[in-house]
């Protein structure tokens, strides 16, 4: 392996679920619960723009093309059952089914924390990789939906 990028993501968050986590409660006993995830939600936020802008390098492209590259990585292992839906040539829908990240979260004792700490990055990664695209999700299932509809949206071709 020569980068971080060539480890499964879904076993890079459970290193880094485990690794925080006793930060986290310590901060929590020092700032109390809100100031903590106020915290956490602007590093993960900016960790995830910085790795969108990385793949986005990566791939040399920031296209529909690279979101399917992308997502072969969050999904190594089964660890997603989605689907791809492209309409026209500017939006293309991609509901997730299962996801392996809330069994994993459930797992190590800390679903609570696994919407802060993976689906709220998506966005920011997104707005990384490129932020001419809109991505948009109103339901996930960490938080209990039956899945995670995103739709991803680029500017239409002149």
């Amino acid at each position: 392996m020569e980068t971080i990028y060539e480890v499964p993501v879904l076993l890079r968050r459970e290193i880094e679920a485990l690794m925080i986590k006793p930060f986290l409660d310590e901060f929590e006993k020092e700032l109390g619960h809100d100031k903590t995830m106020e915290i956490v939600e602007k590093v993960i936020a900016e960790i995830a723009k910085k790795q969108g802008r990385e793949y986005a390098e990566l791939y040399g492209r920031n296209d529909i093309n690279a979101l399917y590259e992308q997502a072969k990585s969050w999904a190594a292992n089964d660890a997603l059952k989605m689907d791809y839906e492209l309409e026209g040539d500017n939006v293309l829908k991609n509901p997730i089914r299962y996801c392996a990240y809330v069994d994993m979260y459930e797992r190590i004792g800390m679903k609570d924390l696994g919407y802060a700490l993976s689906c709220m990055r998506d966005e920011y990664f997104y707005e990384g990789m490129n932020p001419e695209m809109e991505m948009t999700r109103t339901k996930t299932l960490m938080r209990g939906d039956d899945c995670c509809d995103f739709c991803f949206k680029f500017p239409k071709k002149d």
